[in-house]
């Protein structure tokens, strides 16, 4: 396909090829047949975080994909309809070509939770791994139904790494925030006791599907909050010796296997490979 075709006509010339109709598209994708047909006749166009995933199914680059849209963009303004690509995501790309990978900074957490719609990463992703210190975007924030439904009926994969609300680095963290003792580890062990039960209902509803649903515990004294989709699209939160919510956060996208989400992700294996099965929590 030409490099100066837009995603409307890409995405209407790959399914021809493939034999699909857009319901079958749909299903293939996991996308609903209402957005499959907006996309194809350039009415909606799909959001920023959903890219890393399209560019991987059309077996096409990240930036080959970017330009197909902002081909669509130039049809669709002239047309009257929304941009594909906003002006201040082209500006921070622009700003941030020499860290290619990185998509927006932000500067602390509330602006992470603002500018990043984290159901709308995990609802379509298929393998989602996280490690930091109590996981709250997902064990407190995301639907339970959803998280249920993604594991059973899409077979997505989650790894979740929590800091062990058992061992000695959770009150170390808690010093360098001035948090009172024993504050992070009633935190942990709610939100663990949310998710373990989660990992029942599972069990209950599909016992040979319990097994994507990973619950790991580590003991290093956390300096990363981390969530990882598809190995694609990366949140990243380093921890400073202060508050935890007060330090920058980074949107990124792989582009290669040796840039800083290649560093990053190195980190989460890390962890991941040295941390232990989940107990669960009695009482």
């Amino acid at each position: 396909m030409a490099s100066s075709e837009g995603f409307s006509d890409r995405l209407k010339n790959y399914r021809r090829v493939m034999g699909w109709t857009q319901e079958q598209l749909a299903k293939e994708w996991t996308y609903s047949t209402e957005a499959i047909s907006a996309w194809e006749r350039g009415v909606r166009v799909p959001g920023s975080q959903q890219l890393p995933r399209i560019a991987n199914l059309l077996q096409i680059a990240p930036e080959e994909l970017i330009q197909s849209l902002n081909t669509n963009r130039g049809k669709s303004n002239a047309q009257g309809t929304v941009p594909v690509i906003d002006e201040e995501g082209l500006k921070w790309k622009s700003a941030l070509e020499t860290w290619g990978e990185i998509q927006n900074i932000y500067r602390d957490r509330s602006k992470l939770s603002r500018g990043f719609y984290y159901p709308r990463a995990f609802e379509e992703a298929h393998d989602i791994c996280v490690i930091g210190i109590s996981l709250n975007a997902i064990a407190l924030s995301h639907s339970r139904e959803e998280i249920i439904r993604s594991v059973i009926e899409k077979s997505t994969t989650y790894t979740l790494c929590f800091l062990d609300p058992e061992g000695a680095q959770y009150a170390e963290r808690e010093r360098e925030e001035n948090l009172p003792q024993g504050f992070l580890a009633s935190l942990i062990r709610f939100n663990l006791k949310n998710v373990e039960s989660i990992r029942n209902d599972i069990s209950k509803r599909s016992p040979e599907s319990v097994e994507q649903f990973k619950l790991l515990t580590y003991d290093f004294l956390p300096r990363y909050s981390i969530y990882m989709f598809d190995n694609t699209l990366m949140t990243v939160q380093s921890y400073s010796y202060g508050r935890g919510e007060d330090t920058p956060c980074f949107l990124l996208q792989r582009q290669s296997q040796s840039g800083l989400f290649e560093f990053y992700a190195t980190a989460v294996r890390h962890i991941i490979e040295n941390a232990k099965p989940f107990t669960p929590i009695t009482g």
